[in-house]
């Protein structure tokens, strides 16, 4: 899902513009193969980016060029993604029609369903398949984001001489990413959780569909920003804390930081926890099999085991690059950060 600005692309290029850092991330596919050509991770000033809100655009349009010169990367074509909050996402069921008049009937049903005004939206819509309760029918999923948000994100990448010919949601990025890699999983109900920069989402998904979605206002800055505030120390080095350099600190520091993140991530925990039980809840009480997670504080030490303790469902760290080919090394170290990135890079390769 995506909406559709311009024309196709050789390789796939996904560029994850997050609050922190920016990944860029270049596919190629060769046959059923596919390949990192290149990857990056670039960290971002405080405040340049805010919730997908691009406020200092000069700054980050020059690390982004500077990136791209760097791994000479020569592709002008490029997906990128809003955040799921900035957009409306509605699955319905309409009659089953051509593509024609499926396109002006789009046009009305959107304007039931979009709060904004339909002059200020960019929208699109993807047929899912046939209903399960009327073989006359399909499911469609319309997506509608503001034209002052997109505008702002495909700008910068316009300033950057870069053509954003698709513009993708974070959240859908993620949910493709994951079915491109755990297709296995595609008829088992499983709950993805990305635990973002800014936020983190839960999602529910079953046979390749969205059942479910809830963004809670929890996200790594917010726990470098209360290690910082506990332990009066700048936000960079509580960053380089919550990211595992603390084996230089004495012992008993170690011990009350540990204390604290547990705090943390047991805050963490009762907000997934409850989003799963309001699912099962509404749901006929069927719990997700798995829960699966991403993002950049994913792998915080103690999450998974907390999830997974009390809510006594598996938990796994998605891998990104499953099924993706590539060469160096040091990404594995990174992986976890390319959740949205892959699913964008995919999106060029379509």
């Amino acid at each position: 899902m995506a909406f559709k600005l311009s024309f196709g692309s050789k390789n796939g290029v996904g560029i994850d513009i997050g609050s922190d850092s920016i990944k860029v991330l270049r596919l190629s596919k060769s046959g059923h193969k596919y390949r990192v050509l290149d990857s990056d991770v670039i960290s971002l000033p405080g405040g340049a980016v805010s919730g997908g809100v691009i406020n200092d655009k000069a700054s980050v349009a020059s690390y982004l060029k500077s990136s791209f010169s760097r791994l000479g990367i020569k592709e002008k074509n490029v997906v990128i993604a809003v955040p799921c909050k900035h957009v409306i996402i509605k699955t319905i069921e309409m009659p089953k029609m051509k593509e024609g008049e499926l396109d002006s009937s789009i046009y009305y049903e959107a304007q039931q369903y979009i709060t904004y005004d339909i002059n200020e939206v960019f929208y699109d819509y993807v047929v899912l398949g046939e209903s399960r309760t009327d073989s006359n029918n399909n499911m469609i999923m319309i997506v509608a984001g503001k034209k002052d948000i997109i505008n702002n994100q495909t700008g910068l990448i316009q300033e950057c001489g870069l053509n954003p010919y698709k513009v993708d949601v974070d959240c859908i990025a993620v949910e493709n990413m994951f079915n491109f890699n755990y297709p296995e999983e595609f008829d088992e109900l499983v709950s993805l959780t990305r635990v973002g920069a800014s936020e983190t989402n839960v999602h529910v998904i079953k046979k390749g569909l969205n059942l479910f979605r809830r963004d809670i206002p929890i996200g790594g800055i917010n726990i470098t920003e209360e290690i910082s505030k506990k332990f009066q120390i700048d936000f960079n080095e509580a960053e380089n804390i919550k990211t595992g350099d603390i084996s230089k600190r004495d012992v008993n520091f170690q011990s009350n930081y540990a204390v604290y993140l547990n705090m943390i991530i047991s805050r963490i925990t009762s907000e997934i926890q409850r989003t799963i039980d309001y699912f099962a809840a509404n749901n006929d009480k069927q719990y997700p099999k798995k829960i699966y997670l991403t993002g950049g504080s994913s792998k915080l030490p103690g999450l998974s085991n907390d999830i997974e303790g009390k809510l006594n469902i598996p938990v796994e760290v998605i891998n990104p690059f499953r099924h993706i080919l590539f060469k160096d090394e040091a990404i594995e170290n990174q992986s976890h950060l390319f959740g949205v990135a892959v699913g964008l890079a995919l999106r060029g390769l379509e």
